[in-house]
């Protein structure tokens, strides 16, 4: 009886999305207890310990693209535009020159890298965080940044993986739409 409804959320998910869950429902087959303890596990990465969307988007968006999953990164896209992150923020914050993007996401997306990266300057980073969102914030950005690279990791692990379509273009030219149709939403776009 869990297979079923795990796959069934799992599958509606994916249609809301425009995202593929063939491995999510993969191992609920394999295993319902172990497909249900997974889909247990958004319970806390995407919860945002009282930090606002967009730098909690800044640091998730982040690590999905590190670890190099393009679907993935679509998807995060557009669970950030639903939670109302502008397009423009983002496709700011993802460009070479993350000056071009709001403050808090710049600072969000420099964490990210640098817990990506273990990176020597991470206590600084970590002390500018907490100094801006406190330690609660702080959970919610390793929230992110953990939430980010899980999944995308998991799903190259079960052969599911595929590596960065060419997203950039992709966020720009929606972007563009999205200025001269007001009112598109994002899950519409995923859907192309």
């Amino acid at each position: 009886m869990l297979g079923p409804l795990l796959k069934h959320a799992f599958r509606r998910f994916g249609a809301r999305y425009g995202y593929d869950t063939a491995y999510l429902t993969e191992l609920v087959d394999l295993d319902a207890g172990g497909g249900f303890k997974l889909a247990l596990v958004s319970y806390f990465t995407d919860h945002r310990f009282g930090l606002e969307a967009a730098p909690y988007f800044a640091a998730r968006i982040t690590a999905v693209r590190h670890t190099d999953c393009g679907s993935c990164l679509r998807l995060a896209i557009a669970r950030a535009c639903e939670a109302g992150v502008p397009m423009a923020a983002i496709s700011a914050m993802l460009s070479d020159d993350a000056s071009r993007a709001p403050r808090e996401m710049a600072l969000a997306r420099h964490y990210a890298e640098a817990v990506l990266a273990n990176d020597p300057t991470l206590p600084q980073i970590v002390g500018a965080c907490e100094a801006r969102w406190g330690k609660r914030g702080l959970a919610g950005l390793a929230a992110a940044t953990v939430s980010g690279s899980f999944y995308p990791l998991l799903k190259r692990g079960l052969g599911h993986g595929n590596t960065c379509e060419p997203v950039l273009a992709w966020l720009a030219a929606e972007t563009k739409r999205a200025d001269e149709v007001p009112g598109r939403s994002m899950a519409r776009m995923t859907h192309g």
